[in-house]
């Protein structure tokens, strides 16, 4: 039987406006036999009800747009009865870099098309949300900052540079952690980030954790420690052969104790503060045609 399709767009991801993601969406929605939905909801509450109403009619939900619209979408669905498909309309777009899309909606709708079903890992943050890349730290502050610039007009990888350096040029305030895992335990004095991947891509193809696998069960953790040297090694190597620098350690869970509140950030959105996390691998829980 042949599948049914419904490609599901944010009207409010990355910087095109919505006349122009119609259009865009266009030749994609023929290849899918689908129609365009989402891009008239007014919040997003309303987009998460267009997905769940969508998730009872048709076989598989197309979310089109960045990371935050994927990850609102798996938070939605029942990905484990229903399948998900992806076509990249965001800025930063760790998720169409780990699915080695191209650039193109079209040319990803006919690799969809032809693409086989997959059951991918996602990460349990908290028991609050699931993601396929998490972060405690250095990197919930910047994504909390370069929203704020992005609303003021500064766009993509702009905004994001610049809430880097501004959180250098007025010092950030490391933390003393305390990391618990399969592997036991972990004491880090001065804690810039940890980073917990299901994949190895940040935004804008920075290959952060080059070991992680969607597919593997477990957890990819990058423990990153401050200086100048170190985080110029990440940047450089990240952007190029993959990031080289911090430690390294696989698990199926993992819980963080600080000893001051640092920031989280789930899909390159903004979580939440607190002195307490955890994270737990959900083994196939995400159903993908890719």
């Amino acid at each position: 039987m042949k599948s049914r399709y419904a490609i599901i767009a944010n009207p409010v991801s990355g910087s095109i406006s919505i006349e122009k993601k119609r259009t865009l969406l266009a030749p994609a929605a023929e290849i899918l036999g689908s129609e365009i939905y989402g891009l008239d909801t007014r919040s997003r509450e309303d987009f998460m009800q267009c997905a769940r109403d969508l998730s009872r009619e048709f076989d598989i939900i197309v979310a089109a747009g960045g990371d935050g619209t994927f990850s609102d979408i798996i938070n939605t669905v029942d990905t484990r009865a229903h399948t998900i498909a992806y076509l990249p309309m965001g800025s930063g777009n760790a998720i169409r870099w780990a699915l080695r899309y191209p650039r193109a909606v079209t040319s990803c709708a006919k690799r969809i098309l032809s693409g086989r079903v997959y059951e991918f890992d996602l990460i349990n943050c908290c028991g609050k949300r699931r993601g396929f890349m998490a972060s405690v730290g250095f990197d919930g502050r910047v994504i909390r900052l370069s929203h704020e610039y992005r609303h003021k007009g500064r766009l993509g990888l702009g905004a994001y540079l610049k809430a880097v350096f501004v959180s250098f040029l007025y010092g950030y305030e490391h933390a003393k952690a305390h990391i618990l895992s399969d592997m036991g335990e972990m004491v880090v004095q001065r804690l810039l980030s940890i980073a917990v991947m299901k994949q190895p891509y940040y935004g804008y193809g920075m290959k952060i954790v080059p070991g992680a696998r969607f597919d593997d069960g477990m957890l990819h953790i990058g423990v990153f420690n401050p200086g100048i040297f170190r985080i110029c090694g990440v940047a450089i190597s990240a952007f190029t052969v993959g990031n080289r620098f911090g430690r390294f350690q696989v698990s199926t869970a993992l819980k963080i104790r600080l000893n001051r509140p640092l920031s989280l950030q789930i899909d390159g959105d903004y979580g939440w503060e607190d002195y307490e996390f955890s994270f737990q691998v959900l083994r196939g829980a995400l159903k993908i045609k890719v």
